[in-house]
């Protein structure tokens, strides 16, 4: 026990032992206002007013009662956009209906009981999103990445009409492909371009392909598809992974030598010895994106590990870390760090927490600088 304590840390042991009832009864207290500053960060990073967002979860009395509340705002979201519609303010509107498609995904993330009503919520998401993108500042392109025989979609953000480097955004179990790329700006201003791509188990392929070991082909796919975008520099692509997909970066960096760098940000190293001990909601959320039940995971958790990759990764590697991370054990990224074999860097975040949402304008700043200078 000692041993783990070490590992992973008393404060991550205590708090992923939660169990559900015990939220539920705390939400009955004092509802979901009980959320923290570090907490809310997320969804004000999203677009989401302050008093929305207090609002919001002020109605949050019972688990159940998550998604119900984020559908309210995105309906008053909705509503403001129509306004500004009508009053011919095109480029406010999408930003508004934009808003409301993140706050559909929001809620969809709590929907862990029932998988027809959670498709249903993150599809609302999606459509929302695409009908905004081409609208929105900077415009935002939807393309798909062939890969045997499906088409993986995404979303496009160029700095310029001239072939630049492109960094791929991975998302994690939680977040979505529609987050993702509003996090391009820091790279775009480096003369990057972003690619926020639905990779098997993820968005709007959750459902037609699920995550599998095996999957590492997709960077080839991606390399392909990035030669028919006459925006794209095909021989300089990066990977940026977060969480779950920050491991998946990495395995496509070791599978696919011409990705020039990656970023994997608080991502699992080895989570053989953990994953049994994660909290309910977030052994839940973690099965989703990787296409098994919550009682699968530990089976699938040698896959996961980089344990025998990181000595003969190659490629440049920034790493993102996170002290007060509750998802994967802090002590993850450090790992990753001190076992990758090529050209690494360690950004370590001590009040951070997972993906690092508290500090991520400066994180994604310095992976922009980064990849721009690892890139050029």
């Amino acid at each position: 026990m000692l041993a783990l304590i070490r590992a992973v840390g008393l404060r991550f042991l205590i708090v992923n032992r939660v169990p559900l009832p015990a939220i539920d009864f705390a939400l009955r207290l004092a509802s979901a206002a009980l959320l923290s500053p570090a907490g809310r960060y997320r969804f004000l990073l999203a677009g989401i007013h302050p008093r929305t967002l207090k609002a919001t979860l002020r109605r949050i009395r019972r688990l159940q009662d998550w998604p119900r509340a984020w559908v309210r705002a995105a309906h008053s979201y909705l509503l403001a956009a129509h306004e500004r519609a009508a009053a011919g303010e095109l480029r406010a509107a999408a930003e508004l209906q934009r808003v409301a498609a993140l706050c559909y995904h929001f809620g969809h993330v709590m929907v862990l009981d029932d998988l027809a009503r959670r498709r249903a919520l993150y599809t609302a998401a999606a459509r929302l999103f695409r009908t905004a993108a081409p609208h929105l500042d900077p415009a935002i392109r939807p393309i798909e990445v062939p890969w045997r025989g499906f088409a993986l979609p995404g979303y496009l953000c160029v700095p310029s009409d001239r072939p630049s480097p492109l960094v791929v955004f991975l998302n994690g179990a939680s977040t979505a492909k529609e987050e993702m790329v509003t996090w391009a700006a820091p790279f775009l201003r480096r003369g990057l371009a972003v690619l926020a791509l639905d990779t098997p188990g993820s968005g709007e392929v959750a459902d037609l392909v699920p995550a599998a070991p095996g999957q590492e082909d997709v960077g080839w796919a991606i390399i392909e598809a990035a030669r028919h975008l006459p925006e794209v520099d095909p021989k300089r692509i990066a990977l940026l992974g977060i969480s779950l997909r920050g491991a998946y970066a990495v395995q496509l960096a070791h599978t696919v030598p011409e990705i020039a760098a990656v970023v994997s940000v608080t991502a699992p190293y080895d989570p053989r010895p953990y994953l049994d001990l994660l909290g309910e909601l977030v052994r839940r959320d973690v099965a989703f994106a990787a296409g098994v039940t919550p009682g699968d995971l530990a089976r699938l958790a040698p896959a996961l590990a980089l344990d025998t990759i990181a000595p003969h990764l190659q490629t440049p590697l920034l790493v993102v870390g996170a002290g007060n991370d509750l998802v994967v054990p802090p002590q993850e990224s450090i790992r990753l760090y001190r076992a990758a074999g090529g050209p690494k860097h360690l950004a370590f975040y001590e009040r951070a927490n997972h993906v690092a949402f508290t500090h991520l304008e400066q994180w994604t700043a310095l992976a922009a600088t980064w990849l721009a200078a690892t890139l050029m």
